[in-house]
């Protein structure tokens, strides 16, 4: 009960470090999320833009789809906890066919608990898949805190030169 007491103080002060002038909470990177109006608290949706036509362009390419993987705790390492590895939790969000119709499409993805995730674009292949990785800033993993699932955040990712690195 004492860890639990010093956790959540430990959260309020984080809290109120992170959050900028105009209300938006904000990452480690130093992008910010935004309190979507309307969206479901419980649940993070993370958005970003998907070049549908050149993932679709790879050889052999049936279908994109938007994705995040957990790979780490909220804290950082060594953070004391635990989470599933094999395999690790995967949420799958939007997809789209291909061939594709348009450039780029918004595609999301909502994952409902806290953690580092990693969130990427795949094109279904016939051999397997090609990925690309998407996150805030310049980092690679999006943060999600526990306080933006209870809020219902919405967070913009945006891509990176190639596939996500193995977790």
């Amino acid at each position: 009960m004492r860890l639990r007491g010093r956790f959540l103080g430990t959260c309020a002060l984080v809290l109120a470090v992170a959050c900028g002038d105009d209300g938006d909470a904000t990452t480690e990177s130093g992008s910010s999320t935004t309190m979507t109006p309307g969206a479901t608290p419980g649940e993070v949706e993370i958005v970003g833009q998907v070049d549908v036509i050149d993932l679709c362009g790879t050889n052999g390419a049936t279908a994109v789809s938007f994705r995040a993987t957990k790979v780490g705790c909220e804290q950082a390492k060594p953070a004391p906890c635990t989470i599933k590895v094999d395999p690790f939790e995967e949420v799958v969000g939007d997809a789209a066919t291909c061939p594709a119709s348009q450039n780029a499409a918004d595609m999301r993805v909502v994952v409902k608990s806290a953690g580092r995730w990693q969130i990427e674009a795949r094109a279904l292949t016939d051999t397997g898949y090609v990925g690309r990785c998407f996150g805030p800033g310049t980092e690679e993993v999006t943060l999600v805190t526990k306080a933006q699932v209870e809020a219902g955040a919405s967070i913009p990712v945006s891509p990176r030169a190639g596939p996500c690195p193995s977790p």
